[in-house]
């Protein structure tokens, strides 16, 4: 459910650009243009942790520039998500939901500006995390 309400926002932010100012860029991406083009300094990759390109992109529309990128590496779950619990505060993120179930969990942080999604997958062999970012937005006015 989760990855839809992400799709939704991705598919309404590229919708509300003008058309004629829409320009569309999809792009494989590499573990240097990951921190420089979306993650910036306020959103660490968990410790040992390599990006998976094939599996990543990074989508642009005008001023909106939204990403999902995956990473594997091993670590437990508990682990990974005390360490976004903790790191992840101290660089201006706020909680807003975090549910560890299984072999599995999912934690949403905010900003005022931005959303980001993280999905811990315990794998056989190794662990996935998903990092989904985009820019925070409404989906009604309130007048």
């Amino acid at each position: 459910m989760r990855r839809g309400v992400f799709l939704l926002l991705l598919f309404l932010a590229g919708a509300c650009a003008p058309v004629s100012q829409q320009s569309v860029k999809t792009s494989p991406v590499q573990e240097e243009q990951v921190k420089e083009e979306l993650l910036g300094e306020n959103v660490p990759v968990y410790p040992g942790f390599k990006l998976i390109p094939e599996k990543s992109f990074i989508y642009e529309s005008g001023s909106v520039k939204v990403g999902r990128l995956v990473f594997k590496g091993r670590a437990p779950i508990k682990e990974i998500v005390s360490y976004y619990k903790e790191t992840l505060p101290e660089k201006g993120w706020e909680p807003l939901t975090i549910t560890v179930y299984g072999n599995s969990a999912e934690l949403t942080f905010t900003t005022p500006e931005k959303v980001l999604q993280i999905q811990v997958l315990k794998g056989f062999s190794e662990t996935e995390i998903v990092l989904s970012l985009g820019p925070k937005g409404e989906l009604t006015n309130r007048e």
